[in-house]
């Protein structure tokens, strides 16, 4: 686990704040394995249909079973874990954002 300076560290020479960098940290793991999901479901639904000559009825069953199975995926509920704690953090940075404007507005009364 990279220390908590380190990704700070990262962040700012990326021009980007920790959540961001987290952000985006996560988006890439998505979308990579999202990528290779597209890939087995193409090969499969190809050896399903084509090789295998497995009835329309057949291959629905088998779709909910494996999205079933995706559902109890954790990597797929520690995504929503952890979009979660990003979402938090640019939440609280916004409620600070304008919190300093209404002061600055404030003082400028």
């Amino acid at each position: 686990m990279t220390s908590h300076r380190r990704r700070k560290q990262k962040a700012r020479s990326q021009g980007l704040t920790e959540a961001e960098l987290q952000l985006c940290e996560l988006l890439g793991e998505v979308l990579e394995l999202l990528r290779w999901g597209q890939v087995l479901g193409y090969s499969n639904q190809y050896l399903l249909h084509e090789k295998l000559d497995v009835s329309p009825e057949e291959r629905q069953r088998v779709m909910r079973a494996a999205a079933a199975a995706v559902e109890q995926d954790r990597r797929f509920q520690d995504w929503g874990r952890r979009l979660g704690e990003i979402q938090d953090t640019l939440q609280q940075i916004q409620t600070r954002m304008l919190g300093s404007a209404a002061e600055a507005a404030d003082g400028a009364s």
